[in-house]
């Protein structure tokens, strides 16, 4: 029960007893003492206690919710001069008259200045967690695949601080659904705290499951939360007296919370002081969400058809290929045929083919080209024209054997073309050459050799990606703190469509392929015998020598010294 509804019962109940008290025979008969009068006189006084408290908790929650608005408004505002103010100085930066001492300074002065805007994006990201309903999207994921990218974000940072990282996942960890996005800030939220508090140790992450949930244990080696505030960790702007980091704003744990319960998961820790602090999440395996993309009957069925692929293209190492066919009896015989080489997701219409490219991001399509709601050449124009989807080989099937129908298809960006009826050896040498013209463009890519103009890119689009990839990653070589986060906002792209079109064109996750990037740069750099090993290092964006040694003979087979 409610505060308004407590007071108004309390004031009722007095009431009906003082009417008793004004009829003189009632009260005789009732036989009234001094101690009935005390107690209605200690009810009408908690009624008033009530009700004074009721009247300013919410006078404080209007208050407190005016002046918040006024903030985040102030916030908007803030952005824009510093937007103004990190743009000269970045001009400033690349004027080559500027002394290296000068470009020193200007580059801490970015540097800052890019933590304030992360600090204001985080208020703003808080303030659109406020207003925003308990809804999900989720989509089907491979845990510990994804736990793996997000360890390898911090590996750095954590290496530089002599923290060692561990990830456990039990053996047949099923696929889990989530909502990548919020996932991301639980999972980023409890390891950046974890890596904050731990100056020495440890950091340790394990997930299990039972059959309806799983479990996301973090426990780090730190300095623990003091017992007599662990009460708190989830409030709104609360900071433990021995935290050490000063730039936080206390709402990290509040919104990890809120994420967790979104996600109709629970979120408990235990901490000792001095000894470190364990968080454990259960989520369930399959969330109820009230948004999850209405599904109709047809689709319905094809998703019970294609939930044992899912489940199993990341275990089962094969390249995914997604057919979009329309005759389910063809449908049928070409998944039958090329599965042992292949996993094989299929849909019966180009639109549905649109949407799970996007959602499993397959290695290939096979479409037929005459198929209802969305033609196969049509469906091939927008994978083309699309940065998320170019990337992806696309060879269309079709019964038309005109010259001019070939030609259309073609100028739809498809990376083949075969008529029916057709020969199955022939689609599937067909489909072998595609895999390995991207393999020879992955090996091209981290080659040491200066890449070839002539490389066999998949679009015109895929090749103008890797060159502002390269283009970034050669700017920021010797920024030791150059992370994903930065690297996807030098790109204009989220962490998904970056890491989906870096693995599949380069074979590596986009930590790894930076680290592989750096690390053949400093082999060009050895091999002039101009710099030391420290200083090769210092150019290629190691703080640390000795990881620097370690990575750099771990991905050539020898020392740099041997150089």
């Amino acid at each position: 029960m409610n505060k308004r509804y407590i007071c108004t019962l309390l004031l009722l109940t007095v009431w009906q007893q003082m009417e008793l008290l004004a009829r003189p025979s009632l009260m005789v008969q009732t036989n009234y003492t001094w101690i009935g009068w005390g107690g209605y006189i200690v009810l009408i006084v908690i009624c008033i206690i009530l009700l004074i408290a009721y009247r300013r908790s919410k006078a404080k929650e209007a208050s407190l919710s005016k002046r918040l608005n006024h903030f985040i408004s102030s916030i908007h505002d803030i952005r824009t001069p510093i937007t103004l103010m990190k743009a000269p100085l970045s001009e400033l930066e690349r004027q080559q008259t500027l002394s290296e001492e000068n470009k020193k300074q200007v580059k801490t002065a970015i540097k800052n200045i890019d933590k304030l805007l992360s600090i204001i994006n985080k208020l703003l990201e808080w303030q659109k967690l406020e207003n925003q309903t308990d809804m999900l999207q989720v989509s089907n994921c491979d845990i510990e695949a994804y736990l793996d990218e997000k360890v390898s974000d911090f590996k750095t940072s954590m290496s530089q601080k002599g923290i060692e990282i561990q990830l456990n996942v039990s053996p047949n960890m099923p696929n889990v659904w989530i909502d990548r996005d919020k996932m991301d800030r639980i999972v980023e939220n409890l390891l950046s705290n974890a890596l904050k508090y731990t100056e020495q140790g440890s950091i340790h992450i394990s997930v299990k499951s039972t059959e309806k949930n799983w479990t996301l244990e973090i426990c780090d080696t730190g300095i623990g939360i003091p017992k007599s505030e662990q009460q708190h960790i989830f409030s709104d702007y609360y900071r433990a007296n021995n935290a050490t980091e000063k730039c936080g704003m206390g709402i990290g744990l509040m919104i990890t919370r809120r994420m967790v319960e979104l996600h109709q998961g629970k979120i408990e820790f235990t901490s000792t002081e001095g000894k470190g602090t364990s968080f454990s999440i259960t989520f369930p395996i399959t969330p109820k969400a009230k948004l999850i993309e209405h599904k109709t009957a047809k689709e319905t069925e094809l998703d019970t058809e294609n939930k044992e692929n899912l489940s199993q293209i990341q275990e089962s190492g094969k390249n995914t290929l997604l057919l979009a066919e329309d005759d389910e009896d063809m449908r049928e015989y070409l998944k039958n045929s090329l599965s042992a080489e292949y996993e094989v997701v299929t849909v019966p219409d180009g639109e549905q083919a649109l949407e799970m490219a996007k959602k499993i991001n397959p290695d290939l399509i096979i479409s037929d080209v005459i198929m209802p709601v969305l033609q196969g050449d049509e469906l091939c124009r927008i994978l083309k024209s699309s940065l998320e989807t170019s990337h992806i080989p696309v060879i269309l099937l079709t019964a038309l054997s005109e010259r001019e129908n070939i030609i259309f298809g073609l100028e739809a960006g498809a990376n083949d073309y075969i008529i029916k009826p057709f020969d199955l050896s022939v689609l599937k040498a067909r489909l072998r050459n595609v895999i390995q013209n991207r393999q020879r463009l992955r090996s091209a890519v981290l080659s040491i050799e200066e890449h070839s103009e002539e490389m066999d890119y998949s679009s015109q689009l895929d090749k103008e990606f890797l060159d502002k990839v390269m283009e970034v990653i050669n700017g920021e070589l010797s920024n030791p703190d150059f992370c994903i986060n930065d690297f996807c906002r030098m790109m204009g792209m989220s962490r998904t469509s970056i890491y989906n079109k870096i693995k599949t064109l380069t074979g590596q996750g986009p930590n790894d392929f930076i680290r592989i990037m750096r690390l053949n740069k400093a082999m060009e750099l050895l091999k002039t015998r101009r710099y030391t090993i420290g200083e090769v290092s210092s150019q290629v964006g190691f703080s640390d020598p000795k990881y620097f040694s370690t990575c750099f003979k771990k991905q050539f087979g020898t020392s740099p010294s041997k150089i």
